[in-house]
């Protein structure tokens, strides 16, 4: 799977080791991802705000 963003990369080749002890593969990652333009960041959805309508939270 590829990345989303050149954050989302950042993290996991500064985090390789933990993520592998975790069984993620960095390697095939970042092979997925390798010729990819992507952005900086991606910028969060609504799909974090489950039950809330006009932000009333009601």
């Amino acid at each position: 799977m590829p990345y989303v963003s050149k954050a989302q990369e950042a993290y996991f080749n500064v985090n390789r080791k933990k993520l592998e002890a975790q069984g993620v593969d960095v390697d095939e990652w970042n092979a997925a991802s390798k010729g990819k333009k992507l952005p900086k960041r991606v910028k969060k959805t609504g799909a974090g705000k489950a039950g809330k309508k006009n932000g009333r939270g009601k």
